[in-house]
């Protein structure tokens, strides 16, 4: 049905309360099975004057009397809040026309002759100073008569286009809004027009409150009664925030074009308008689409008003104006994450109740997160690996304290005054395999044990079939192959062992036993926060996630299963008092079994897995390397129960694949354990708890295989699930004694029967020199290869 909606009709007798056919019958059906209740007799004592076959012209004979229909729920009916604000607007006006009576006569009206940007002072955890939030030009009034006439029109179609008509207040625009909020139950609306936005931002009660916007009408009025509307936009205009600390027309012209505001163009006056109303918004640097779309916005209501041709219009639209690069943070160190301080003030902070965007430059003071002992630490690292070596690679690296969800260490790029592109909150990277353990988290889920065993062939494949008959739904039309790294068959291994050489073949099978749904759900209650696709392919990393993303999501296992959101303000003080605090408790995302079985196994990556390169670190630790599909991304994602950190590289230009056999076992893992050893130097030495058991094994450790004649069982080394077959020395002729109690694996291993499992294949190094972080030939390490999307 369209158009307007009529008014609520009082039923009638006959169709009061009717229900749907469908339910109709059914109650008469279940009326039908109850006794009769008795007749109800008119006024005055009579059975009631006619019965139904009188008044239908048949005979005398008694009516069958009516049933009562059963009760059902009340409905909430959709007109009640609209009627009630109805009946409540009367005395709303009332009570609104008192208090400004009151404002009016016993306030008196600001001047914007005080009003500035004052730096913010930022200070990491332990109160050192870090840097300051400045505007990017100082505040410098304008005379109305030396503005183009387009800079106002332009400021009047994006804020009140009919601010040279009312008298400070729209009456309409304040009904309107006082509706939706009475209807919302909040104050959710303004009706601003200029005068109020004016005494607004001159004063300093931030508040969203009816009592505010009272006071704000009662100001705006007496404004209009004691300046002329000319002083009154020359006022607005030298006073509101256009974003990036600038405070009035000339220092936003400066901001944003570095440029005069005489000399802005139509583009310009129209741009600059858009921001007005939401500054970190309609920023181009920040938010381009949002911006644009604004920018479009004020052009159509310029040409509305006539201010200028749709032609003209049309060819500013197509071609937006370009702004300078906004400045805004003086850093003494830790650009990026300074970076990502001011957006969380804009962005999360100042939505709340009592701050707002442009309180970020007047002179507060922010203690961060970070810990300046462990962005050292992590600058360092992050230096002698993808600097001083001369790697070409993109890289970032990120450490979050467990406790809190507070990053204490973040570098994002290698220069940040050539490229301001944070790469550890950017666009996001293929994983590959550091997200197997949302996989192995859905099997522990469903109290499966990581001892049972799989096949793990060079390659497998499945059909389009056997996908969908697998996971009981129609999931995809394309067959899925998969392979391990260099074609490596490892025969019969528990998914333990599987986790620590990273086997794709494997890890193909587990995803179809759990749902890549499951593991989707897992991976975003941990603290992924993308939209993914539940495809098969997601287990071997194939969905874009972001550093930061990763260690959340990991810090999650550290702490048994206690999601902390990643953040970089801890408090924000104006004039002493706290404005904000960060939430502390965390949410409970997983399970203590899962988070602590996960632990367990993700231990022996370092200790005998592909992350043996990060173990320097000589504490209980616990991690996950990565490789993407010809080498184009190499992560390591690692914890102890204090500390989360991760360490990405990669090329950002085309997402071309990285010169040189780089892997996450590599320059990633040596990077995190140097990083991690120096970070937490003088740190307490925590181990994890221990994983609760009663898991069951599903499928059972596979029998061992006899050797053949003349050979016979070795001892199992350190690191196999079994001993090897070797031939008996007793029946040998000229025994060849090997050095070693125990001979290196063939590269095709045969069935292993029990963990704990095999060595690497590539030599561990020493333990008393920590690896080079430069190309060198990996550990064994499992890309993403030969992968077709499952969906």
């Amino acid at each position: 049905m369209t158009g307007r909606t009529p008014p609520p009709r009082r039923p009638s007798p006959g169709s009061r309360g009717r229900k749907p056919a469908r339910a109709r019958a059914a109650a008469s059906r279940s009326s039908s099975r109850r006794p009769a209740p008795k007749r109800r007799l008119a006024r005055g004592g009579a059975a009631g004057s006619r019965s139904a076959a009188t008044r239908s012209g048949g005979s005398s004979r008694r009516a069958p009397a009516k049933t009562r229909r059963p009760r059902r729920p009340a409905r909430k009916r959709w007109y009640r809040r609209p009627v009630a604000a109805l009946l409540a607007l009367p005395v709303l006006l009332l009570g609104f026309g008192g208090l400004v009576l009151f404002f009016y006569f016993f306030t008196s009206v600001p001047l914007p002759d005080a009003i500035g940007a004052t730096p913010t002072v930022i200070l990491d955890t332990n109160g050192v100073e870090v840097g300051t939030l400045q505007a990017d030009a100082s505040r410098e009034d304008i005379e109305l008569d030396n503005l183009p006439e387009h800079v106002v029109q332009a400021v009047l179609a994006a804020e009140d286009a009919a601010f040279y008509e009312h008298r400070g207040v729209s009456f309409v625009g304040i009904f309107r809004a006082a509706l939706r909020n009475v209807t919302a139950g909040e104050i959710s609306q303004g009706g601003s027009t200029i005068s109020q936005q004016y005494v607004k931002n001159i004063t300093t009660d931030k508040e969203r409150s009816v009592l505010r916007k009272v006071r704000e009408a009662a100001l705006a009025v007496k404004l209009e009664q004691n300046f002329s509307k000319d002083q009154i936009m020359e006022f607005y205009l030298n006073s509101i925030y256009w974003g990036r600390g600038a405070y009035g027309i000339e220092a936003a012209a400066k901001a944003y074009f570095d440029k005069p505001a005489n000399k802005l163009t139509r583009g310009q006056a129209a741009l600059l308008a858009g921001v007005i109303a939401a500054p970190s918004a309609y920023d181009p640097a920040d938010n381009p689409q949002a911006a644009r779309q604004r920018y479009g916005y004020v052009l159509n209501q310029m040409v509305d008003k006539g201010w200028i041709d749709p032609a003209k219009a049309g060819s500013l639209s197509a071609r937006p104006p370009r702004t300078r690069r906004a400045k805004g943070v003086v850093f003494k160190r830790a650009p990026f994450f300074l970076q990502m301080v001011k957006k969380e003030l804009e962005n999360d902070i100042a939505r709340r109740k009592n701050f707002s965007a442009d309180d970020i430059y007047q002179g507060l003071v922010v203690t961060t997160t970070l810990d300046v002992r462990m962005q050292d630490k992590a600058e360092a690292a992050y230096r002698e690996s993808f600097i001083d070596s001369g790697i070409k690679p993109s890289a970032a690296l990120v450490a979050v304290d467990n406790a809190s969800g507070g990053i204490r260490a973040l570098v994002g790029g290698k220069n940040y005054g050539r490229s301001q592109l944070n790469l550890a909150v950017g666009r996001g990277r293929q994983p590959g395999s550091t997200f197997k353990p949302f996989a192995l988290a859905a099997w522990i889920a469903e109290n499966k044990s990581p001892e049972s065993y799989f096949e793990g062939p060079s390659q497998i494949e499945f059909s389009a079939s056997e996908i969908n008959d697998k996971l009981g739904r129609r999931q995809t039309t394309e067959s899925w192959k998969v392979s391990n790294y260099e074609l490596a068959d490892y025969g019969d291994l528990s998914l333990r062992e599987a986790t620590w050489k990273s086997v794709n073949t494997v890890y193909a099978q587990l995803v179809l036993d759990v749902d890549p749904e499951d593991m989707r759900q897992m991976a975003e209650d941990a603290g992924i926060k993308r939209n993914l696709d539940a495809v098969p392919s997601l287990v071997l990393g194939t969905e874009e996630v972001t550093p930061v993303e990763m260690t959340e999501a990991y810090s999650t296992f550290a702490t048994g299963g206690t999601r902390h959101k990643a953040h970089t303000v801890q408090e924000v003080r104006r004039d002493g008092d706290a404005i904000y605090r960060a939430k502390r408790r965390g949410d409970d995302a997983l399970t203590e079994s899962v988070a602590l079985n996960v632990t367990d196994v993700l231990r022996g990556v370092l200790t005998q897995g592909t992350g043996v390169a990060a173990s320097i670190i000589d504490r209980p630790a616990a991690g996950k390397t990565g490789t993407t599909q010809s080498n184009g991304d190499a992560w390591f994602v690692g914890y102890t129960p204090q500390l989360t950190a991760t360490v990405w590289m990669g090329n950002v230009k085309n997402n071309q694949p990285m010169e040189g056999e780089f892997t996450g076992g590599s320059v990633p893992a040596a990077t995190w354990g140097a990083f991690m050893r120096d970070a937490m130097e003088g740190m307490e030495v925590r181990d994890f708890p221990a994983p609760p058991g009663g898991l069951e094994v599903v499928n059972p450790q596979p029998s061992e295989e006899p050797c053949g004649e003349g050979e016979i069982r070795s001892e199992p080394s350190d690191g196999s699930s079994e001993g090897l077959c070797i031939p008996d020395p007793e029946e040998t002729e000229s025994p060849s004694p090997s050095p070693s109690p125990s001979p290196s694996p063939s590269p095709k291993p045969t069935k292993k029967p029990k963990p704990p499992p095999e060595p690497p294949q590539e030599p561990e190094p020493e333990p008393t020199e920590p690896p080079k972080p430069k190309p060198s030939k990996p550990p064994p390490e499992e890309p993403t290869e030969d992968v077709v999307d499952g969906g």
